[in-house]
């Protein structure tokens, strides 16, 4: 057991001294596994758990790969008819003991991993029998569910505590098995499901969202009647304006819910089937379908009456509700901050321009404007967020229809022109967002902006971005129309930068056979590094920290440029790799003309 080198014999002799272990201290009986999962078990053994008030049975099954992971509990019958449902027992008979997202085994102690699953098991079964872990039902509210339901809805829904109706709308994906999405909106769903690469069915269909104080403990309800009853018993307010819907919708109508827990919400869905059902006479045991209200023509319509008396008895389905707005996707897969709602350009979607815009997106900004003439050439692939497969199409349109794919909410506006023809045209476009990114490394086109901004025509934001060769070092000038300082003022007269890492950038330029051929080398790693610094003096853009016109310069692999035989500046002879720095605007010797506007 001790030569773990060899996985299949380390493994074997776990399972031996396990199995020994069981039939000693707890007179274990091996018996065949009933449950699922079958395929992973190892060995399986039936224990009697009791003490003077419990008895209970259980199976224990060992997995092929025990101590790594926690032995699987089963309850057979006729324990589990008597106890279901209790919290943490489903209806696969699976007792849920430890959570493996939060508890690990203790590898070097197979034995206590026994005993502790054992006891804890044993524990669960008492408590849920004597219903002392009632409350735990909420924790597991969407396994219980889950376990009811037949069929999967995607939401989109804003989660709030008014009833409305909203959009149920019918769609295909070829890789998804789910054909229903909810949103506040049509525009708002359709939109979200072309991105994602669906094809939306056109019929038309409402739906209802009705916030609950709670839905009450399993067993969940399974019939009309059920759910008239259990609604106003566990949330009276909400029967009122669900008859209503009722009222006026047409079968099947699906009814979507939300009920607190902890901080959040739980949400799930149900849908009332067609008012019909089969009906034998109790004289001449002859049948007959109803699909009416009894003394009502068949096209009226009163909820109570279908849910409380003339089709109590029909089934209501259970659907599970996977949430995919951007509030849940964005709480669960990041840090529980969501960013602002700000619109941010991006002119310029090269390899700088492309991986920023990506960036943001991760960040959580979803409304952008990218503006780009250029269309991608294989030239671009080893360094752009695009490959081989976008070759020949506009760089905007790549990455607008890479990041939608990926994150379906986002809202983009796209233009494939050349940003001075796009404000000779329209002017303004740049001041609809509520700052602009420009990574378009060209400097006449930028001097252009920059002056734009002095004039006032551009009265937002922008952010110039560019990099040095071989990433040594990269800059980013913030500059904000309404205070000191611009563009102009990090270059000297003969438009060089001021405080560029290299001390001669020109000179690593390279060149390909051809006229303006000339590009800046540098590898994508190094590029997602300065990237990943530069979001967050974005950020501080962003939430209004700053207060000044700032240069933002990222220093690179300042040691391996001097390996490399690349001349470092003297400025940053002792900079650390890897560093950041920021320099207000008002600090340089300004332009002519910012310093004749210093009163």
């Amino acid at each position: 057991m001790d030569d773990q080198r060899n996985l299949s014999v380390y493994y074997d002799g776990v399972l031996q001294t396990a199995a020994l272990h069981l039939i000693d201290k707890h007179q274990a009986v091996e018996v065949q596994y009933p449950g699922p999962d079958k395929e992973g078990i190892s060995k399986s053994f039936q224990i009697r758990c009791q003490d003077q008030d419990a008895i209970f049975e259980i199976i224990l099954a060992i997995p092929y790969n025990f101590p790594d992971v926690f032995p699987t509990v089963f309850v057979p019958d006729p324990y589990f008819s008597r106890l279901y449902p209790i919290p943490h027992l489903d209806k696969r008979k699976v007792l849920c003991t430890f959570d493996a997202e939060v508890a690990h085994p203790n590898i070097s102690n197979p034995h206590g991993i026994l005993d502790e699953v054992i006891q804890k098991a044993f524990i669960l079964l008492k408590k849920g029998k004597s219903g002392e872990n009632s409350l735990d039902y909420l924790d597991e509210f969407e396994s219980y569910w889950i376990q009811e339901a037949n069929s999967e809805i995607l939401s989109l829904l804003s989660i709030s505590p008014e009833t409305r109706e909203i959009h149920l709308i019918s769609f295909t994906h070829p890789n998804w098995s789910v054909t229903k999405l909810v949103a506040d909106t049509r525009m708002e769903g359709e939109t979200w499901l072309v991105q994602a690469g669906a094809t939306v069915d056109p019929t038309r269909k409402k739906a209802f969202y009705l916030p609950l104080e709670s839905i009450g403990l399993p067993p969940f309800p399974t019939k009309n009647g059920e759910f008239l009853k259990r609604l106003k018993t566990v949330s009276g307010d909400a029967v009122k304006p669900l008859l209503e819907f009722l009222n006026k919708d047409t079968r099947p109508s699906t009814i979507v819910f939300s009920m607190p827990y902890k901080d959040g919400h739980i949400i799930g869905a149900w849908e009332h089937a067609n008012a019909q059902q089969y009906k034998t006479s109790h004289y001449k045991r002859k049948g007959k379908v109803q699909k009416g209200l009894k003394g009502f023509r068949r096209w009226k319509r009163n909820a109570l009456l279908e849910l409380q008396r003339d089709f109590r008895d029909l089934g209501v389905k259970k659907q599970l509700v996977t949430r995919v707005d951007k509030m849940r996707l964005f709480t669960r897969g990041g840090d529980g901050e969501i960013s602002s709602s700000q619109r941010i350009g991006i002119i310029g979607c090269g390899s700088i321009g492309s991986h920023i815009t990506k960036s943001l997106v991760d960040f959580g900004i979803d409304q952008l404007l990218l503006i780009d003439k250029e269309k991608l050439t294989f030239g671009n692939v080893a360094r752009h967020l695009c490959g081989a497969n976008d070759v020949g199409n506009y760089k905007v349109r790549s990455v607008h229809q890479k990041l939608a794919s990926h994150f379906p909410h986002l809202e983009v506006t796209t233009y494939e022109y050349d940003v001075l023809r796009l404000l000779r045209d329209y002017e303004s476009v740049l001041n609809r967002c509520d700052f602009s990114i420009v990574a378009l490394g060209h400097f006449p086109t930028e001097l252009r902006l920059n002056r734009l901004q002095k004039d006032g025509i551009i009265n937002k934001p922008l952010l110039y971005v560019w990099v040095e060769p071989y990433l040594a070092g990269a800059h980013a000038v913030y500059v904000d129309p309404s205070y000191i300082g611009c563009l102009h003022c990090v270059f000297d007269e003969q438009h060089a930068f001021l405080k560029s890492v290299l001390a001669e950038p020109g000179l690593y330029s390279k060149r390909e056979a051809g006229c303006q051929s000339t590009f800046v080398p540098y590898g994508i790693v190094e590029v997602k590094r300065f990237i990943l610094d530069l979001t967050f003096f974005i950020e501080d853009i962003q939430y209004g920290k700053m207060k000044e016109n700032v240069l933002f310069t990222w220093l690179g692999n300042l040691t391996l440029q001097k390996e490399k035989g690349r001349k470092i500046a003297g400025r940053w002879a002792v900079a650390e790799n890897y560093s950041v720095r920021r320099f207000p605007l008002a600090n340089f010797a300004r332009c002519e003309e910012c310093n004749s506007n210093v009163i």
